[in-house]
């Protein structure tokens, strides 16, 4: 009798530990599976930002003509105007700064932050982005601050055609 007790709780154990295995492989899937349907919200969200700013801005003539001439000759504008384009440069720049964070912590791809980053390389030795990267540096993050710095200075280029309207 004690020889079956040995052997049916041996054969439980074992059972039990096949048991937890199989649990475990079905966790680590299910979190792989999670892992990847944040990793797509999280670019879909993005990239849904950008496209929103891009068309709502595109959209409305008055709203393109003054963002174009503030990245261009931001002295032709007036007080209101240039309340405008600086409130516009900073939508986007948030974006952009999330952008950079979501890739730190490896919930975004970083194609995704490099696609927005050449909007930046786009406009960075225009009078413009130099006057609100300027005036507003201080009001983002120290080390996406740095991060914009380095992009400034860098010999990247992009054509100003991305943005021309003439």
């Amino acid at each position: 009798m004690k020889y079956n007790l040995k052997k049916t709780a041996l054969l439980i154990e074992m059972i039990g530990g096949i048991a937890i295995i199989i649990s475990l492989l079905f966790v680590g899937i299910q979190v792989r599976e999670s892992s990847k349907a944040t990793r797509s919200a999280t670019a879909a969200s993005t990239v849904s930002q950008v496209t929103s700013f891009y068309s709502d801005l595109g959209n409305n003539t008055e709203g393109s003509r003054i963002f174009y001439e503030f990245q261009m000759r931001p002295d032709s504008l007036n007080e209101t105007e240039l309340f405008q384009a600086m409130m516009n440069s900073h939508g986007i720049m948030l974006t952009i700064q999330n952008s950079y964070y979501l890739v730190e912590e490896g919930t975004l791809d970083e194609k995704i932050k490099q696609s927005l980053v050449a909007s930046i390389i786009a406009v960075k030795d225009n009078p413009g982005f130099k006057l609100f990267w300027k005036t507003r540096k201080d009001l983002f993050f120290p080390e996406f601050q740095i991060y914009v710095e380095e992009l400034i200075k860098s010999d990247k280029k992009y054509s100003r055609e991305l943005y021309s309207i003439e």
